[in-house]
């Protein structure tokens, strides 16, 4: 193989890589070079989007230690990999299931008379995986607690929950969603089987840190992830509390309109 100049660095490359910032040798853009760059992020079973996520379905906890531990050159980027999965999330529960139209119907059955409450539970059924996106430095934050003395730090600990995310994510696309499509015509049964699905996210938990670390007793797995579990319960009754006095207060002393939105009609 021809030595040529890195296109980025300059170095000077004999490989297929340069030695200096790793980019590729170059080749033009062409027909055969878009192919191969879709082939490497979703085609290729031995790397990249799909070997990822064959890798989460088996062993969730075992997929995030080996990135963790340095093993990443055939994984897709765990923090992306979260984007992309919601996306596709987003786009069955709002473009195919409706989720939106049939949560309306479902706040209206349920006499839920208040704009601001049938809004917030729209939007957290129809995007609720981008909410936990969102959410990863909390859940980091919370993991970490119960789990620091095994000693990783808190960024280690959003790489680990965006696996726990997509996880969940990719089980409620090929278990949950298809439920859901059959009950799209009861707003009542679709709201139960999705509210439901959440009361599998310790079993998830469990089996994740399991895998991750998997020299720890089980016993001692199930201790960590209960107090995570008591974690996340307080903190959610801490952000619902803060965030309704935020909104009383901002509704009496700036913008009177809010409490108006809020109130049931």
């Amino acid at each position: 193989m021809l030595e040529e100049n890195c296109r980025n660095c300059k170095e000077a490359i004999t490989g297929n890589f340069c030695p200096n910032c790793g980019q590729r040798r170059y080749k033009r853009i062409n027909r055969a070079y878009v192919l191969e760059e879709i082939q490497d992020i979703f085609v290729d079973v031995n790397k990249g989007f799909f070997y990822s996520v064959l890798k989460i379905l088996r062993n969730p906890g075992k997929t995030a230690r080996e990135y963790v531990d340095g093993n990443r050159v055939d994984h897709y980027k765990p923090i992306a990999l979260t984007f992309v999965l919601a996306g596709i999330s987003i786009f069955v529960s709002v473009s195919l299931l409706n989720f939106n139209d049939i949560m309306r119907k479902y706040t209206e059955q349920q006499h839920i008379n208040s704009k601001f409450m049938s809004d917030i539970f729209t939007v957290i059924s129809s995007y609720y995986a981008i909410l936990m996106i969102f959410l990863l430095p909390v859940f980091a934050f919370i993991t970490r607690i119960p789990f620091k003395k095994l000693g990783h730090n808190y960024y280690e600990h959003i790489v680990m929950n965006s696996y726990v995310v997509s996880y969940y994510t990719i089980v409620s696309l090929i278990v949950m969603y298809p439920i859901l499509f059959l009950f799209r015509q009861n707003p009542e049964k679709m709201m139960l089987v999705s509210q439901s699905t959440f009361l599998i996210l310790p079993f998830i938990l469990m089996w994740f840190f399991k895998g991750f670390y998997n020299q720890i007793p089980l016993k001692k797995i199930i201790v960590k992830i209960l107090a995570v579990l008591a974690l996340t319960l307080l903190t959610y009754i801490l952000v619902v509390v803060v965030s309704t006095i935020a909104f009383i207060l901002y509704g009496v002393f700036v913008d009177k309109a809010v409490l108006e939105y809020a109130k049931p009609k």
